[in-house]
Order: C-alpha cells, then structure tokens, then sequence
C-alpha cells in the first residue's frame, strides 16, 4: 500500500492563490493513498475557483511514484481557463410553478459572472421551497468560450395537502385534527392554510396566508387569525382562551441572514379555576388585552429546513408589549441548533444539538402567569408537561417561570431497515430549568437548579403521518418535579 508524499498545486490561470488551493486538499501528506480523496480535492478546488468566475476548469492529479518509500507524489495541474459569465437561465420540469417564483431564488441573474458559492446557495433555496422532489442545475457552454447557461431541472411534487387526522399522546389523549394547506397556491408560491383542532386537552383554530414576494420585492408578509381553548385543569388548575390575529413582515439582511417584524393583538383570558387551586391562580382569573410588536433574527445555514443533516441555526426573538391593550412586559427568547453527520453517508448517522434560552419582564407589573414559561413533556423528555420550576406548596400547581433554559443532544441513526420506510432510532438527553416568580412567593417551591435525563427513541415519519415513541429517565429533578417515563404520539392521515 501506498502513502501520500509530497502535494503541490500548478495553474496555467494567472493570480490563483496556489497556497489556498493547496489547504483545499482532502488529501494530507502521510496519509493513506484513496482515489475518493483525490477527486473531493478536486471537486473542492474547481468550487473554490468557480467562486471567481472561472466555469469551466480543468484539473489533472499527475502521480509520480516513489518506489523505495512506497510513496506517491500529486500534483494537482490547473489548465488555462477564461473567466465565465452567465448567459442564460433555461428552466424545465416545472408544470405547476410558474417560472418567476423559481427565477427570483437565484442570487445570480443573466450577464453576472459565473460564481459557483452563489449557484449552490441558489440550488438550496430552491429545494427548500418545498415544491420539488429534485433540484439540479448544471453549467453548460454557451454561444462564446466566456459565457455559461445555467440549466435548471425541477420535478414537482404534491404541495396541497387536505388531512383528516386522529390521533393519540400521552399529552394530549386522544386528538381529532383537519387542515388544508396549499404551500404553492395557483403555482404562485404564495402559503394558505387553515387548521381546526380538539382534543381532551382543548381546541384549536388558526388560519394563515403569506406572500413570499410582496409587492414584487423581497419581503415575506401575512397575517394570522388564531382561537384557541388549553386545558391546563390538570398541571396548572385553570382554562386558558386566546383570541386574536397577526400581521408579519420578513426580509433578508444579508446571506442567510434573515429580520422578521410582527404585530399582535390577541385577547387571553385565565378562566374555569378550580375552588381549590392556588391563591397566585386564583389572583390571575379574568381576561387581559395583549398588543405587542415583536421581531425574530435568525441566521440559518442548515442543509434543510425540515430534515437537517448538517449546518446550523440561530435566532433572537424579542416581544413588547403594552403599545395599547392591558398586559406590559418585555420578552427575549434566543434559539440554536446544529448537526452534522457522523459518516459518509450524510443521512444516515446525525449528531444533533438544540439549545433554548429565555426570560420575561414585566413592565410596571407583575408578569401574568398565561406569559410565562413552562417546561416539560415534549420540551424536557421524561418531566411531566409543566414538571419542572415553581408550585404552590399547598395545591401543587405548576406556577411556571420568568427564566428558562433548555437543550438536547440527540443522535439518529438508521436500524438496517429499507430507507424508504423512514423509521429511525434516536438516543438523546435533555437539560433545562425554569424559575423566578415575581409575585408574592409565600408559600411557593421553587428550585432554578438543572434538570437532566436521559433515553432512548423511535421515530417513524410516513405520508400518513407520525409515530414517535420516547423512553426517558430524569437523572438529575427536584424531590417536588412531576417525572414522565413515556412519551408516545400517534397520528394518520388520509
């Protein structure tokens, strides 16, 4: 067997930052000689120079052999090549969508120099529109040695969906759930959709619309309109409604950076309280009027926004309210996660870590207990739903907190089943805390020290729905914590 020796790069292009190219190389020196090595090396200097606009390069890995050491030198030979510009966009396979919606998520148009960073960030926003089950774009000559067409080939897929689902959790019991949605309306890439939903725990209606492109611009805009009944008799001792709507607006700041500006206005009411329930519950009964305008930062370099195997994710959201209404406060709440894949194969073995933190103020008031922040069930594994943070030490109640943070890391992995199947196992552990009240804490337990467990999981994601099945068990929980072993979640859909 052969080693690697002495690596080199040459170009015939003049101005090549031959040092660069050379730290591009997924082959190192000492190492064992793999072909696959040789051609990731190449692949990633041809993307490096097509950063520059040169198209069409041509490399060459020139082999000498050094016998008597059994090792082999490469030099990796760059050919002559002139800078491209892009000639033409050609679209095919898209019966449905119209052209302008797939046309406007490329950050290159016709006459700009070839730049193969912008072609693959265009090629991932196109496939996260949702509307297709393949995006390829290849390069092609055009009329002159300087020009390249761009050559698009979509497959579309089903984007509607109408859902009549039942279904059960150990949060929820059993549920029943109709939706419509059309993610690509008339073609437009415009999103309607509409939910209705009850459940032993409640029910649910919302609707919504967004334009991804108003007023022909780059800005994401839509509104909400929501009704919603959460009983919380069991944790919490009281019925919580929420009435209301939305208007939102999103534009770009930059590569993959992203500011989301919202107003709402909804009316929340803490009713139906039990004779027994806590004193601090029993003081939050009536209804309030919310009015705040809110705004999300995110930055997102995942690979995909419904599966991710590799990138990562952050995000900023702040709340104020009390321009209007009744209800005063201020409210943060910062998101990340990150994944990246532990094998060649990147979907098959994904190391996933999400991360959640938040806090609540109010304004020239205590904050309302329906505001604050509660953890457990599906957001802390093997805590009941609202298990963790402050009670009334009478009543037991689930008071919640003005402070939170929670995270996962979690492994997926396939079992040696067909893919197509889409079941996978997941081993994972869970973090987080929740505390501070700032009302009258008599009588109130609270502990803001980390909760943590650990487990094992199922998931099965189909066309007909979902089944995920979670063992977890608390290793680090408070004496007054509600713990929850199993976690199982059913729905099908036709």
């Amino acid at each position: 067997r052969y080693r690697i020796g002495e690596i080199a790069v040459e170009s015939d292009i003049a101005n090549v930052d031959l040092d660069r190219l050379r730290a591009l190389a997924d082959t190192k020196a000492g190492a064992g000689y793999d072909v696959r090595d040789v051609n990731r090396s190449i692949t990633a200097m041809t993307e490096y120079l097509g950063t520059f606009g040169f198209a069409f390069v041509e490399i060459r890995p020139q082999i000498t052999r050094r016998a008597t050491d059994r090792r082999l030198d490469i030099t990796f030979k760059i050919g002559e090549s002139a800078k491209a510009f892009v000639e033409r966009i050609d679209i095919g396979g898209n019966l449905r969508t119209l052209d302008r919606v797939i046309r406007r998520e490329f950050e290159l148009v016709e006459g700009d120099a070839f730049n193969t960073a912008k072609l693959r960030r265009s090629q991932r926003r196109i496939r996260n529109l949702g509307y297709f089950a393949k995006v390829n774009i290849k390069t092609r000559p055009g009329s002159a040695p300087d020009r390249t067409v761009l050559a698009v080939e979509v497959e579309d897929q089903a984007t509607g969906d109408l859902n009549f689902g039942f279904g059960f959790s150990t949060i929820e019991n059993a549920l029943v759930q109709i939706s419509l949605r059309e993610r690509n309306l008339l073609g437009r890439g415009q999103d309607l959709r509409a939910t209705a939903k009850a459940s032993s725990r409640g029910s649910q209606f919302n609707i919504g619309f967004t334009e991804p492109y108003f007023l022909n611009r780059d800005l994401t805009a839509g509104f909400d309109l929501f009704n919603e009944t959460i009983k919380e008799q069991k944790e919490r001792s009281y019925d919580e409604k929420r009435q209301g709507g939305a208007l939102r607006i999103g534009y770009d700041l930059g590569k993959d950076l992203r500011q989301t500006l919202r107003y709402r206005l909804a009316r929340t009411e803490v009713t139906n309280v039990q004779d027994d329930a806590s004193l601090l519950v029993k003081s939050q009964e009536g209804s309030r009027l919310v009015s705040l305008v809110g705004q999300t930062l995110s930055y997102n370099k995942l690979d995909s926004r419904l599966s991710p195997t590799e990138g990562y994710y952050a995000s900023l959201a702040t709340q104020l309210a009390g321009l209007g209404g009744d209800t005063r406060y201020l409210r943060g709440e910062a998101k990340a996660s990150y994944y990246t894949p532990l094998d060649e194969d990147e979907s098959q073995w994904i190391l996933g870590f999400r991360g959640r933190v938040g806090a609540i103020t109010g304004l020239g008031e205590d904050v309302r207990i329906n505001e604050r922040f509660f953890l457990g069930g599906k957001s802390l594994r093997g805590f009941a739903p609202s298990g963790v943070g402050p009670r009334d030490a009478a009543t037991d109640d689930a008071l919640g907190g003005n402070l939170f943070y929670a995270g996962t890391g979690e492994l997926s992995f396939p079992l040696g089943l067909t893919d197509t199947l889409g079941i996978r196992g997941l081993v994972f552990s869970d973090f987080g805390s929740v505390w501070q009240i700032d009302a009258d804490t008599t009588g109130v337990t609270s502990s803001d020290g980390p909760r943590a467990s650990v487990g094992v999981g199922l998931s099965w994601g189909t066309n007909f729905g979902g089944i995920r099945i979670d063992l977890a068990w608390p290793i680090v929980k408070d004496d007054r914590d509600k713990t929850q072993l199993f976690r199982f979640s059913l729905g099908s859909r036709f």
